[in-house]
């Protein structure tokens, strides 16, 4: 992990606050067996290594393990291989790999964590490392879990191809092959995808299992939570030996100085990430609010916005779209108690936005 570099880019947070969100351009994603991956997958698929490199400013001659790339070269690399490669199934055949013949050493000694709960807890804390184009928003419901996807950097379209599907089934398919590294078995995981149910539905079964739902609202991960708590078959009753021989780096630390460790390195939030959030904790604040809270220009916020590919009002109406997704259509809640936790003291004005959001009405959404 490196520091982020946001400070000589115009988004700094004084010393005594958390260290600024990442952007795009930041160097914190570690690009050898990223890059390994690819070339693993695409180069039989009819790709050439020139042509997957092009415009990235990745050199393979050059790459250590220590090598750091950016958000914005990660994308265009990840756009060569779905441009260049033929065959549906490139995207899972690269998480796959990412989470198996290719997994580093500190991501594949997760296994020893004690349960889920704790291994995902590790995992977000070295991200850049492992998930770095995309989050995933936990809620939770009755009996289990959602994971909500989230683009993180903005993953444009590029061409005649919408990257972000690509990516993101990418990712899911590396999470499946980690967590049956991790628990020895395949978890009942359900997914659903805000997609119509496209021609290569068998490769979500082959790479993703037989519980995938296509035309959803969101782009999802479901468990249920019993599943977070039940012991790993691989852990140690001193997990953190596992985790804490500091000759191996921070990823072997133990968990709780691991997250600490991580939060002082560099932000776990992505700029996009940051945004959100704020608008989702104080949606009476608007954009100059936000660009105070990160020490910017609001002129400089809405340049770094565009630099990912968003405005501000888009990321902040997305935000809220997915918050009343999440209050009415899954977690059933009724008007009055959703309109509390969107901060809207008027109903009429709730369902004006709900139906401006989302396209439906509350009742509508609930009936999904």
């Amino acid at each position: 992990m490196i520091a982020c570099s946001m400070a000589t880019q115009g988004l700094t947070q004084g010393p005594e606050l958390s260290p600024a969100p990442v952007t795009k351009s930041d160097k914190v994603i570690p690009a050898y067996h990223l890059v390994h991956a690819v070339l693993d997958v695409a180069i039989p698929r009819g790709a050439s290594k020139d042509k997957i490199l092009r415009g990235t400013g990745i050199f393979d001659d050059s790459l250590t393990m220590d090598t750091r790339i950016s958000a914005k070269q990660c994308i265009a690399l990840l756009s060569n291989v779905r441009s260049q490669c033929q065959g549906n199934d490139v995207s899972f055949l690269i998480g796959k790999s990412l989470g198996g013949v290719w997994l580093r050493e500190d991501i594949a000694n997760i296994k020893d964590s004690q349960n889920l709960e704790q291994a995902i807890e590790v995992l977000s804390a070295i991200r850049w490392g492992s998930i770095p184009l995309v989050s995933f928003k936990r809620f939770a419901l009755q009996d289990k879990y959602i994971w909500v996807l989230q683009d993180t950097m903005g993953c444009e379209k590029r061409g005649s191809h919408k990257l972000w599907p690509f990516i993101a089934q990418l990712y899911l398919s590396m999470l499946v092959a980690l967590l049956k590294q991790w628990t020895g078995t395949r978890l009942p995981l359900g997914f659903t995808i805000d997609s119509d149910r496209p021609r290569n539905v068998q490769d979500f079964e082959t790479y993703l299992g037989l519980r995938v739902t296509f035309n959803a609202p969101l782009m999802s991960i479901t468990l249920p939570k019993s599943c977070m708590t039940i012991p790993f078959p691989f852990a140690d009753d001193k997990t953190g030996d596992a985790l804490g021989d500091t000759e191996r780096g921070l990823a072997y630390q133990q968990p709780q100085t691991l997250l600490q460790t991580s939060r002082e390195a560099t932000s776990n939030l992505s700029l996009l990430d940051y945004v959100r959030s704020k608008t989702l904790r104080e949606p009476q604040k608007g954009l100059a609010d936000l660009a105070e809270s990160l020490g910017c220009s609001t002129a400089t916020l809405k340049r770094k916005l565009s630099d990912h590919n968003y405005t501000y009002r888009g990321l902040s109406e997305e935000a809220r779209r997915q918050q009343a997704i999440v209050l009415l259509a899954l977690r059933k809640l009724n008007n009055e108690q959703s309109a509390s936790q969107m901060a809207f003291s008027d109903l009429p004005n709730f369902r004006r936005a709900i139906k401006r959001l989302t396209g439906l009405t509350p009742s509508e959404l609930r009936a999904r």
